[in-house]
């Protein structure tokens, strides 16, 4: 990694973290009992010299298009990205359109972002997970990396980051593909920083910060780039220290819960 990018801004943050993590052994323990077996590991997410992307989802992932696109280009200015977006309710609705799962066949796509599982808060109704799997399975018979969403947690409630983490997990054991951990990344970073806002008025989609935290998120996943490094990105309207401490959460949380599985 380039020192030219460790700024005495991530340096300080990088302390920081280190104080907030309290033990390293029960973090260890979580993230072992949560890791995708390596045998239904999707691992074709290899840094790519152009990346089509396509996601499906509702209002959590509206933002998400831009967002990477405007993290990717400053990134990697020499790489070509398109990202097309497929809106919807929930997935099983957006699925109920054969043209929306067409568009998986579309183009050479390079990876498909799913968001928009039903799931109960209460946990009192389980929602059938079928038309994710089939857009999972869709993908991958196109050679797409298939790579689930599960939001962030509502403003005030950090154990649903899990409840919905789990949820793709369980999917991504019949359909496997990678789960992008979200919930616990925004989870981290309110550990950290509580005064920053992720959230907007209603409690429950994301802030614009919110919204670029889920970014870069999706972003180490798919470039394989990691974010604890990143220069400052004067597009992105945040603070250097914002930034700086998004992309050590990012990369902390993406060692501790793997996307994609072992490598």
């Amino acid at each position: 990694m380039s020192l030219k990018y460790i700024t005495t801004i991530s340096i300080t943050l990088s302390l920081l973290l280190l104080t907030a993590c309290g033990s390293g052994e029960s973090k260890t323990k979580e993230a072992e009992r949560i890791e995708i077996p390596q045998s239904k590991a999707v691992i074709n997410n290899s840094p790519l010299s152009d990346y089509k992307i396509i996601i499906y989802g509702n209002s959590h992932s509206s933002q998400l298009g831009g967002l990477l696109e405007i993290i990717i280009t400053n990134q990697l200015p020499s790489t070509l990205v398109k990202i097309t977006t497929v809106s919807g309710r929930f997935l099983d609705e957006i699925v109920a359109v054969d043209a929306n799962v067409d568009k998986l066949k579309s183009d050479n796509w390079s990876h498909a972002i799913f968001q928009g599982q039903k799931y109960s808060q209460s946990g009192s109704t389980d929602y059938p997970t079928s038309a994710t799997e089939r857009l999972i399975s869709n993908a991958k018979e196109h050679k797409i990396t298939p790579i689930l969403f599960p939001e962030h947690p509502q403003k005030g409630d950090p154990a649903e980051a899990k409840q919905v983490y789990d949820l793709h997990l369980a999917i991504s054991q019949k359909q496997p593909s990678c789960i992008a951990p979200v919930g616990f990344v925004w989870n981290r970073v309110l550990e950290i920083m509580p005064s920053i806002n992720l959230h907007s008025a209603d409690g429950n989609h994301a802030s614009y910060a919110g919204n670029v935290l889920t970014a870069m998120t999706f972003y180490q996943i798919i470039t394989s780039e990691l974010t604890d490094t990143m220069p400052f990105i004067p597009a992105i309207d945040l603070t250097q220290q914002e930034q700086a401490l998004f992309g050590q959460v990012v990369t902390e949380v993406l060692e501790l819960y793997p996307a994609c599985g072992a490598k």
